[in-house]
């Protein structure tokens, strides 16, 4: 590390209280989240303590046996490090990083360009599900399509329900939408696209030609040559991102929108197998079984009340 490295990363002899120009913080008391761990609505996944700290300056923090909860740090300005098993890890803006629970730990900001930061302790038998995005730094990448904006005010939302006083209401909004929250950090890609912000690496784009083409009859080699790939190494990354094949993926859209279909337009089996491309419509009912568990006609008759 050069000197100023060094200087950013020195950790402080002591920190100062939380209390900085702006700063926003909850926590939860006891009792509440008592009637939390109560509540079968949200019990699974909740908050303890959220905020906003910003111009963290002095902002240290050591815990010689970490917390019951997880701790997701996501830095928006400045810099500041976290130390997690005598391993140190930077923070950058539009990076994140979630402390898993128990682990011993220390943060501090940088002397010389402190964080902003929004913070958040959250828990719940769920939360055991994200682990693989804990204990390391993630970098968002900034761009005009990227909805930083949308994930500050997801925050922002959480932040403000708490702090409009804790009532039942209160309590379940800023909860339930930590659902939505925590998704925005670990299904980056997934966030972007529903506003329509394809990415552009090869899966995003074989995913954009399938559906280009969910009326026709293609093969793996068509989307491999489409997105300039061979069919080995386009299955292998398509299947590490989505955990299934190329293939299997266009026919789930197949049948996805072979439901619309049949419930929303209450078109003949016969009519939807012939817009998605299929020209036997007794190999497109052998399809739809596997794939969705019942026949088209037995679907269509379960699930009239949504026509």
């Amino acid at each position: 590390m050069n000197k100023e490295t060094d200087y950013i990363t020195t950790v402080p002899i002591d920190g100062k209280s939380d209390n900085f120009t702006g700063d926003r913080s909850v926590v939860l008391s006891k009792k509440h989240l008592k009637n939390i761990k109560e509540n079968p609505l949200i019990n699974e996944l909740f908050i303890t303590a959220i905020g906003f700290y910003p111009h963290a300056k002095h902002h240290y923090r050591r815990r010689k046996r970490g917390i019951q909860e997880n701790i997701l740090i996501y830095c928006i300005d400045g810099n500041g490090t976290i130390r997690v098993d005598n391993t140190e890890y930077d923070l950058e803006p539009n990076s994140f990083f979630i402390i898993n629970s128990n682990k011993p730990h220390t943060y501090w900001a940088s002397k010389i360009n402190p964080w902003s930061i929004y913070w958040l302790h959250f828990e719940g038998e769920r939360s055991a599900g994200f682990k693989d995005y804990y204990g390391r730094v993630i970098k968002i990448k900034q761009s005009s399509k990227s909805r930083i904006d949308d994930r500050i005010k997801q925050f922002d939302e959480c932040l403000t329900a708490l702090e409009s006083g804790f009532s039942r209401e209160n309590i379940n909004y800023a909860n339930l939408s930590l659902n939505a929250l925590l998704a925005s950090f670990f299904y980056i890609e997934t966030y972007r696209a529903v506003k329509g912000h394809r990415g552009t690496n090869p899966v995003d784009q074989a995913i954009i030609f399938m559906q280009q083409n969910i009326n026709k009859t293609i093969k793996i080699s068509d989307i491999s040559n489409h997105v300039k790939l061979s069919e080995s190494h386009l299955t292998k990354i398509f299947r590490n991102k989505t955990g299934t094949s190329p293939m299997d993926y266009f026919i789930n859209l197949k049948m996805q929108e072979a439901i619309r279909l049949l419930i929303s337009q209450s078109l003949k089996i016969k009519e939807v197998a012939y817009r998605l491309g299929y020209s036997d419509q007794y190999y497109f009912t052998r399809i739809f079984t596997k794939h969705i568990g019942s026949s088209p006609g037995t679907f269509t008759k379960m699930n009239k009340s949504y026509k």
